[in-house]
């Protein structure tokens, strides 16, 4: 396997075994925030009928959130895709009107026919790729002219992820990579905003917003990392740094 590639079997481990309960990280407020920014910048999404992608869609928090906020306004037939079976069981045993999921690999070009979707939302997704121009590449092909690509990631630039991922290194040398398999797999990579518009370039996307801001789950999580991380997000949110946000979101169009 090349080193670029992702390690399926990890992701597997992780999200098909230990997480499947607890995967959606993000409260309502986070999705309403999305919402917000989306009918923005890319406001012809909301209405009409329109061929959505779901990529690594987990149990379709995000898109199953858009469609019922959308009802009445516009349809987004939804296509949701996640590499763990167990996610697609939680789905299918919670259907939903205009959504649908299947289990697929986003590395793999030939999963979905070009140029198949009017919108492609990919939510904290893209940092589970060793190489995520893999993904962005076969995202960009199933894309139709004109249509949207949206993704939301952990902001790489952000001092506080970078601080919580070299702890969580030296956690992963000193206790092994079981100590730390529970909240992340050794294929996780973050990226800072440059190096990912400087992907949507080579990509012939056209950017219609980006943004890295701060923002919180309503509870603080429990975890060695994930408490104190919490509150320095909080900590960088109140000195107002725009670096230190620790999310970053880019719309574009193709």
């Amino acid at each position: 396997m090349s080193s670029k590639q992702q390690d399926k079997e990890q992701e597997l481990r992780m999200f098909d075994v230990d997480r499947t309960d607890a995967y959606d990280l993000h409260d309502d407020a986070f999705h309403c925030a999305i919402e917000a920014r989306m009918e923005h910048h890319a406001q012809p999404l909301f209405t009409g009928t329109h061929r959505v992608l779901e990529a690594g869609c987990g149990t379709g928090a995000f898109c199953r959130h858009f469609i019922q906020r959308l009802k009445g306004r516009a349809v987004w037939e939804t296509t949701g895709v996640d590499i763990a079976p167990a996610m697609i069981a939680w789905n299918e045993r919670h259907p939903q009107e205009h959504y649908r999921s299947m289990v697929g690999d986003l590395e793999d070009a030939a999963l979905f026919a070009p140029e198949s979707f009017d919108l492609v939302l990919c939510p904290m997704v893209l940092h589970h790729f060793p190489d995520p121009q893999i993904v962005l590449r076969n995202l960009t092909a199933w894309l139709r002219p004109g249509g949207y690509l949206c993704i939301i990631e952990p902001n790489g630039s952000s001092p506080v992820n970078r601080l919580s991922k070299f702890i969580r290194r030296c956690l992963e040398r000193i206790k092994g990579l079981d100590y730390t398999r529970h909240f992340a797999t050794v294929n996780e990579t973050d990226h800072s905003m440059r190096s990912y518009l400087r992907w949507f370039a080579q990509n012939n996307l056209t950017i219609r917003h980006k943004a890295t801001w701060t923002f919180l789950p309503s509870q603080c999580p429990s975890g060695l990392i994930n408490w104190p991380r919490h509150y320095m997000y909080k900590a960088a949110q109140i000195l107002g740094q725009p670096f230190c946000g620790n999310i970053l979101i880019i719309f574009a169009t193709k």
